[in-house]
C-alpha cells in the first residue's frame, strides 16, 4: 500500500473545508459571506456541469447554465470528450473572471484530464496539473475515477498501484488545499465496498468521494476513446441510496444524474432515486455542491430544456427534505 499521509478526514472537517472552499468568490478566492441557515435546515449549493454543452464553447455553456438560474458551475478538462478547460494552456485567472461575468457564486469542481488512475500512467501528471490549476481558479475539488482494471492484474496489485499514484497526487492536493474526489467511475468504485477500499489507500484528509447517483444505479460509467464514448458495465447494479449511506462521511461533491437505462434524462424523469439520496445527504449534514451532470448527448436546445427542468425539480426536492 502507499505511504499514508496526514490524519483521517472526519465528516465535520470535510464539510467545513468543502463549504468554505465552494464559497470562494470568483476573483478574490476568499470565503463569501453568507447568512447562517435556519436551525434544522441544510443548505446545499445547486450547480450544473458544462458537460451538458460539451459540443459548444465554454462561454456558451456557462451562459446557458447561468440563464437557467444555476448559482454554481462545474467545468471539465476531459478533451476531446469535453475540452472546456486545458489546465496546461488556459489562464485560471481568466476563468475566475468568466465565473464573475456570468454571475456565478463559484465553480464547484473540475474533472481532471487522464482521470483514470489505475490504467493510465499519465493520470498522476494530469490530475496534479488539474489540482494546481484548480487552486489558482478558485475551484475546491478535482474529480477523477479509478478506471478499468487492466487484464492480467490482481485486485490487490491494482489497488496497490492506485495507492502509490494517489500518494503522489495527494501530496500536491495537500499543498494546494484542493480535494481529490474519486467518482464511481471504474472497476472498484461502483460499489460501497470498492469505494471504501479506495478511501483506505490513504488517510490524507484531501481524499474524498464525488458521488454520482446514476453511475452507481446503472453500474456503468462513460468510457471515452478518441473522442467517442460508450457505457461500460461492471458487475451488478447497486442501490444508489444504500451505497451513499455506506460512504456519505467521505463525500465532498455530488453529481446528481438521472437515467433511463443508459440515457441521461432530466432529474425526476428517470429511474434514479434522487430524493432518497438527498435525504441521506441532509441526514448527514452535507452542505456541499449538488452538480447536475449528463453525458452531453444533446443539441444545445435539448440540453437547455433538460437543465431548466432539472433545476426546478432539484430546488423543489431540496426545499422539501
Amino acid at each position: 500500500m502507499s505511504k499514508r499521509t496526514s490524519k483521517a478526514i472526519t465528516r465535520r472537517e470535510a464539510m467545513a473545508t468543502s463549504v468554505a472552499a465552494v464559497g470562494l468568490t470568483a476573483l478574490g478566492g476568499k470565503p463569501a459571506a453568507a447568512a447562517a441557515p435556519p436551525a434544522g435546515k441544510t443548505t446545499m449549493q445547486v450547480g450544473c456541469g458544462t458537460v451538458t454543452f460539451r459540443k459548444r464553447p465554454l462561454k456558451e455553456a456557462m451562459e446557458r447554465i447561468a440563464k437557467a438560474g444555476y448559482e454554481y458551475v462545474e467545468p471539465q478538462a476531459t478533451a476531446p470528450f469535453c475540452p472546456h478547460i486545458d489546465p496546461w494552456k488556459d489562464d485560471p485567472h481568466k476563468f475566475r473572471q468568466l465565473v464573475r461575468k456570468f454571475g456565478f457564486k463559484g465553480a464547484t469542481a473540475l474533472w481532471a484530464p487522464h482521470g483514470a488512475i489505475i490504467p493510465d500512467v499519465k493520470s498522476v501528471h494530469g490530475i496534479t496539473q488539474a489540482i494546481r490549476w484548480a487552486k489558482e481558479a478558485g475551484i475546491p475539488v478535482v474529480n477523477a475515477g479509478d478506471g478499468r482494471k487492466p487484464g492480467g492484474i490482481s485486485d490487490s496489485d491494482a489497488l496497490k498501484q492506485m495507492g502509490d499514484r494517489l500518494a503522489e497526487i495527494l501530496e500536491v492536493a495537500a499543498k494546494c488545499r484542493v480535494y481529490l474526489a474519486i467518482e464511481p467511475h471504474g472497476t472498484f468504485s461502483l460499489t460501497a465496498e470498492g469505494l471504501k477500499k479506495i478511501m483506505a489507500l490513504s488517510d490524507s484528509k484531501w481524499l474524498g468521494i464525488n458521488y454520482d447517483t446514476a453511475n452507481v444505479h446503472r453500474a456503468t460509467y462513460v468510457e471515452t476513446v478518441d473522442g467517442a464514448y460508450s457505457w461500460t458495465p461492471y458487475g451488478k447494479r447497486q442501490d444508489e441510496v444504500a451505497t451513499l449511506k455506506a460512504v456519505v462521511d467521505r463525500v465532498v461533491h455530488v453529481h446528481v444524474k438521472d437515467v433511463v437505462g443508459a440515457k441521461c434524462v432530466a432529474l425526476g424523469k428517470g429511474e434514479v432515486n434522487i430524493k432518497g439520496c438527498l435525504q441521506v445527504l441532509k441526514q448527514h449534514g452535507y452542505t456541499g455542491a449538488l452538480s447536475l451532470e449528463t453525458e452531453g448527448g444533446f443539441d444545445a436546445e435539448q440540453g437547455q430544456r433538460l437543465i431548466e427542468t432539472s433545476r426546478a425539480y432539484l430546488m423543489e426536492a431540496v426545499a422539501a427534505i
